[in-house]
C-alpha cells in the first residue's frame, strides 16, 4: 500500500504544478520594459476631451513608476497618429487598490500581484471610482477602456452594470484576451487542488473564473444581449481574442453569436511567436501588438 499511497502523493504534487503552469499562462503578464520612443512622439492632441484607461491584468503590478508600469507600449505608440505622446496625460493607469485625483490629474495607488486576484466586483468598483472622480474634475471627460485579459473584463464588467449616466461617459470599450465567459482548464477538482498552491491562483478572481465555465453558454447569451443595448445605446464595444492562447480560449476572447460571427467590432487574429518564453509561444500577450487592434483603437479615438 505505501507504494501505492507515495505514488498518489507525487501524481498529486504533479497536477498542481501542470496545472500552476497552465493557469500562469493567463496570470502572469508581466508588463513589457521598453526602451524609450523616439522624440518625435509629441504631444498634439486633437481630442483633448478623450481620456484612455488602461487595465493591465492578473498578476501585474504598479510600483509608483508610470513610465515603467503603465504597460500597452505599441498601442500607445501607434496612438501618435491620433495626436497622443507615449507618455501622456490623457492616458490613465487603473489601479486595483484605487487612486485619487490631484490637481486635475489621476494618480493611481500602486499595488502588487496579489491585489489582482480580488473579488472582481471590488475591482470593478475602483473603476467605477477612476470614473467618477476624475469626471468630476474634466465634466468634459470621454472615455476609452482597454484592458488586456483580466483588464479587459473589468472593463465590460463596468460598462455592463454601471449606470445610464455613466454609460454617456464612455465612448469605447475594447478587450484584449480576455475571460469574458470564463476560463476552461477541464482538470478534476482544480478549484480544490489550487487551495494548495496557496498562489494567486487560488485568489477570489481566479476561483470565479474557473466556476463560470460551467456555464459559459448562458453566460454567453446574457453578454450578446448585455452587448447590443450596449451599442444600440452608441457604444463602442470590440472584443479582440488570439487564435493561439491556449488558456483564454478565442470563444471566450471573442464573443461569438450562434453562427460563430463577432458580436462586437472585435475578432479574432494570429499571432506570432517573438521569442521562446511562454507568454510568447501560447499567444497571450501577442494581441497587444497586433496592427488591427492598434487602427481600431486609433480610429476610435479619431471619430
Amino acid at each position: 500500500m505505501r507504494p501505492i499511497k507515495g505514488l498518489r502523493r507525487y501524481l498529486r504534487t504533479g497536477l498542481v504544478a501542470v496545472i500552476t503552469l497552465i493557469v500562469s499562462l493567463f496570470a502572469v503578464t508581466e508588463i513589457s520594459r521598453e526602451p524609450l520612443p523616439s522624440p518625435s512622439l509629441k504631444p498634439n492632441i486633437k481630442h483633448k476631451n478623450v481620456y484612455i484607461i488602461f487595465l493591465n491584468g492578473l498578476g501585474c503590478r504598479y510600483d509608483r513608476d508610470l513610465s515603467e508600469d503603465l504597460g500597452f507600449p505599441g498601442i500607445r505608440r501607434s496612438l501618435a497618429s491620433a495626436g497622443y505622446s507615449f507618455f501622456d496625460d490623457h492616458f490613465l493607469l487603473y489601479s486595483y487598490r484605487g487612486g485619487q485625483v490631484v490637481d486635475g490629474k489621476w494618480q493611481p495607488k500602486e499595488y502588487s500581484a496579489k491585489d489582482t486576484g480580488q473579488p472582481i466586483s471590488l475591482s470593478v468598483s475602483r473603476l467605477a471610482s477612476l470614473i467618477d472622480q476624475f469626471s468630476l474634475a474634466h465634466p468634459e471627460a470621454k472615455f476609452i477602456l482597454v484592458g488586456h485579459s483580466l483588464g479587459g473584463r473589468i472593463a465590460l464588467d463596468f460598462v455592463s452594470t454601471t449606470t445610464p449616466q455613466n454609460r454617456q461617459k464612455i465612448k469605447g470599450v475594447i478587450t484584449l484576451n480576455s475571460p469574458l465567459l470564463g476560463v476552461d482548464i477541464k482538470v478534476p477538482e482544480v478549484t480544490h487542488l489550487l487551495d494548495y498552491s496557496n498562489s494567486l491562483f487560488a485568489s477570489p478572481a481566479a476561483k470565479q473564473l474557473f466556476r463560470e465555465f460551467n456555464h459559459w453558454q448562458e453566460i454567453a447569451r446574457m453578454r450578446r444581449e448585455t452587448i447590443g443595448e450596449l451599442q444600440d445605446d452608441g457604444l463602442r464595444v470590440a472584443t479582440f481574442a488570439t487564435k493561439q492562447d491556449l488558456v483564454v480560449k478565442p470563444f471566450t476572447g471573442c464573443l461569438l453569436d450562434e453562427r460563430g460571427n463577432p458580436v462586437t467590432e472585435g475578432f479574432i487574429v494570429n499571432v506570432k511567436a517573438k521569442g521562446i518564453s511562454i507568454r510568447e509561444i501560447f499567444g497571450h500577450m501577442g494581441i497587444l501588438e497586433h496592427q488591427a487592434v492598434h487602427r481600431y483603437i486609433t480610429s476610435l479615438c479619431l471619430k
